[in-house]
C-alpha cells in the first residue's frame, strides 16, 4: 500500500502506520462501493444475455410457425419395411395405397462360364498369326527374300517345332504350299496337320494367315508363334473384338494376344466410351479355378441390359440377372400395374417416394403431421414461459436481500407486459373466425406467483398454458383456420400471429434492440466507474504517499524531541543529585 513504512512510529512510540491505515481504509470505501457497483453491472450486463437467449429462443419457435411448411408436414409409413420403404414431401396428398410388389428391378449381368487359375490367367492365345504387309498377287509377286521360317504349335512339354527352309524369292502361294508340305508339320489336324497356312484378301491386297489345323481348336494346346520371322515379313497375332451392346449401341474393345482376365476388366473399366458398366474379377472359392470376370450394368433396368455381341474363345460369358426375365420393376399399386427401370418411385403416388426393397405387400400411408404441429405450438408457450420468468425472477423483489432483482431498475423489466399483450392478440384471418386467438387453441391465464414492482406494489406473474385436448381438437378439425391465424392473409394485407410476436422480438434482440442499448449502457458504465476507480486511486496513493512522508518527518522529529526531553530529565536528575549532596555536607 502506498503510504505504508514498516518502522513509522518506532522512534516516536506513536501507532502512526496504524493511522494511516484507518484514514486509507475510509477513503476507499467510495472505490469499494463504486467495484460493488462494478460487479453488480457485470451481472446485470451476464443476464441480459441470458434473457437475450431465451427471447431468441421464443422467436425461433414463432419463426418456425410463420413459414407455411409447418402446417404442411406430412408424414408417410409402410407398413412392412422387407418390402418397400417411404419418404414424403411436406403438402403431399394424404391417402394410403396396398402395394404389391412382384419384383425389383434389378441390374443386368453376366459371368465368364468357367473359372480360371489365376489373376494373370491369359483371356486370348493367339491360335492364329498373319503377315502385317500384303502383296497385290499371290502368283508372279516375290513374297519373301528370307531363306527360313520358325512356327511353334501348342505350348509347355507338348510344344512342337516347324522350322520351313527354301523360302527365297518364293511367291506367296509358294511359301503356303511349303508350310502346308513340310515335313516338321505333320500332326492330327483337320487336315493332317498341326498348322494350316492360308492366303486372306484385304482391299486388294493378300496377305498370309498361319493358324492351327485343329477345328475350333483353342488354348494352350492350340498357340501359335513365331520363333523365327521372315526378314521382309512380320507375322504377327490379331488383336480379337470383344462387343457388347447396351441400349442398343454397341462397344467394342481390341483385346490383344495374351491379355490376362485383370487386364481385360481394366480395359472394359478404363474405356472412354464405358456405357455404365463394371467388370470385376471375383473369387468364387472354387478349390482349382476360382476366378471369373463380372460385368455388370451400374443402373437397374431393361435400358441398361447387356447383350454380347463378340466373345473371347478363350473366356466365354454367361448371362446371369436377367436371364430369366425383365430387369424392371414389376409392381401393382391399388391394382394397377407398372413397370419401372429403378427401384425408387416418384411419379405414382403423389408427393410419396417409395423405395421398392423385395417382393410382397405392403401399405403406404400419408396423414398429417398433427403430433410435430401440436409440439411446436406446446414448445412455443413453454418458451413464452421460460423468457418471462427469466425476467421476473431478476425483477422481483427479494425478501431474503431485501433488494429488487438487477432487472428491476432497466427497461427489460416491461417487456413481459409487451410479450403478454401479443400472446393475447387477435388475428382474424380466417372468413369462418374459428381461430382468431390462442385462446381458440386452449390458452389458459395461470397464476405464475406474486411479484412487486417498483412502487412494491403486488403483481402477478403472466404466465400461460394450453390445454392439450383443445389444442388437439383445433388442428383436426380446425387446421384451415388454424394456419390462417398463424400465417395471416398476404393478399388481405393481415399479419399472422407468428409473424406479429417474430416481428416484436426482432425489435427486442436484434443489433440495434432495446436489450443492446441497455448492454451498451451498463457496458458504459463499467468503463466510467474503472476509469473513476483508476483515477481515484491514483489520487489516493499520491495523497499517501506524501502523508507517509510527512509522518516519517513527524516521527523524527518526534524521536529528536524524545532524546532531547531524555537527555535534559538527565541533566536534570544530575544537578538535583548535585544539589542535594552539597547541602548535606554543609551540616
Amino acid at each position: 500500500m502506498a503510504g505504508s513504512i514498516s518502522t513509522l512510529g518506532i522512534g516516536s512510540g506513536l501507532q502512526l502506520q496504524d493511522i494511516i491505515d484507518q484514514l486509507r481504509e475510509v477513503d476507499n470505501q467510495a472505490i469499494t462501493k463504486k467495484e460493488g457497483q462494478i460487479t453488480d453491472l457485470e451481472e446485470q450486463y451476464s443476464e441480459f444475455n441470458v434473457v437475450k437467449n431465451k427471447l431468441l429462443a421464443l422467436k425461433s419457435y414463432a419463426l418456425d410457425l410463420s413459414l407455411s411448411t409447418t402446417f404442411l408436414s406430412r408424414s408417410v409409413t409402410s407398413s412392412d419395411e422387407k418390402v418397400l420403404t417411404t419418404t414424403v414431401v411436406d403438402d403431399a396428398t394424404v391417402q394410403s395405397s396396398s402395394i404389391t410388389v412382384n419384383w425389383i428391378a434389378s441390374r443386368s449381368s453376366w459371368k465368364s462360364s468357367s473359372g480360371m487359375s489365376s489373376q494373370n490367367s491369359i483371356v486370348y492365345v493367339p491360335t492364329a498369326v498373319h503377315s502385317a504387309t500384303g502383296v497385290a498377287d499371290t502368283g508372279p509377286t516375290v513374297f519373301t527374300t528370307s531363306d527360313e521360317l520358325v512356327i511353334n504349335f501348342g505350348s509347355g512339354d507338348s510344344q512342337e517345332t516347324i522350322t520351313v527352309n527354301g523360302l527365297t524369292g518364293k511367291t506367296l502361294t509358294e511359301v503356303i504350299d511349303a508350310i502346308n508340305g513340310d515335313a516338321d508339320n505333320v500332326g492330327g489336324g483337320a487336315n493332317g496337320r498341326y498348322v494350316t497356312a492360308e492366303s486372306f484378301e484385304v482391299d486388294g491386297l493378300h496377305y498370309l494367315r498361319v493358324k492351327t489345323d485343329y477345328a475350333g481348336g483353342t488354348g494352350e494346346a492350340n498357340r501359335v508363334t513365331i520363333a523365327t520371322q521372315l526378314s521382309d515379313v512380320t507375322l504377327q497375332a490379331p488383336d480379337k473384338t470383344f462387343a457388347y451392346s447396351v441400349d442398343g449401341t454397341t462397344f467394342s474393345l481390341s483385346v490383344a494376344a495374351d491379355t490376362t482376365l485383370s487386364g481385360l476388366a481394366d480395359l472394359i473399366n478404363n474405356d472412354t466410351d464405358n456405357p455404365g458398366v463394371t467388370a470385376t474379377v471375383i473369387d468364387d472359392g472354387d478349390s482349382t479355378n476360382p476366378y471369373r470376370l463380372v460385368l455388370q450394368s451400374n443402373t437397374s433396368g431393361e435400358d441398361k441390359r447387356i447383350s454380347f455381341v463378340a466373345q473371347l474363345p478363350d473366356m466365354t460369358m454367361a448371362e446371369q440377372q436377367g436371364a430369366l426375365g425383365s430387369l424392371n420393376a414389376n409392381f401393382t399399386i391399388d391394382g394397377i400395374s407398372y413397370q419401372r427401370q429403378s427401384n425408387t418411385i416418384t411419379d405414382v403416388m403423389s408427393g410419396v417416394t417409395l423405395n421398392l426393397v423385395g417382393a410382397g405387400s405392403a401399405t403406404a400411408t400419408v396423414v398429417s403431421n398433427d403430433t410435430e404441429l401440436s409440439d411446436k405450438i406446446t414448445n412455443f408457450v413453454k418458451a413464452y414461459n421460460d423468457a418471462v420468468k427469466e425476467i421476473e425472477d431478476n425483477v422481483a423483489w427479494d425478501e431474503e436481500t431485501e433488494e429488487f432483482g438487477i432487472l428491476a431498475r432497466t427497461t427489460v423489466r416491461d417487456i413481459t407486459y409487451s410479450l403478454q399483450n401479443l400472446m393475447t392478440s387477435t388475428v382474424s384471418a380466417d372468413s369462418t373466425g374459428t381461430v382468431k386467438s390462442m385462446f381458440d387453441l386452449g390458452l389458459e391465464y395461470g397464476r405464475g406467483g406474486i411479484s412487486f414492482d417498483s412502487s412494491g406494489n403486488e403483481i402477478e406473474l403472466p404466465t400461460i398454458s394450453i390445454d392439450s385436448d383443445t389444442l388437439t381438437a383445433a388442428i383436426a378439425d380446425n387446421a384451415t383456420a388454424l394456419q390462417s391465424f398463424f400465417l395471416g392473409d398476404e393478399a388481405n394485407g393481415i399479419t399472422g400471429f407468428a409473424d406479429l410476436v417474430n416481428d416484436r422480438l426482432r425489435t427486442l434482440t436484434t443489433g440495434n434492440s432495446q436489450i443492446e442499448a441497455e448492454k451498451s449502457a451498463a457496458q458504459t458504465r463499467i468503463s466510467d466507474l474503472e476509469l473513476a476507480i483508476e483515477s481515484e486511486t491514483d489520487r489516493l496513493n499520491k495523497k499517501y504517499d506524501l502523508m507517509a512522508k510527512q509522518f516519517i518527518e513527524l516521527d523524527r522529529y518526534m524521536n529528536q524531541m524524545t532524546s532531547i526531553s531524555s537527555y535534559l530529565t538527565s541533566q536534570f536528575d544530575s544537578l538535583s543529585k548535585g544539589w542535594g549532596g552539597t547541602g548535606s555536607n554543609s551540616n
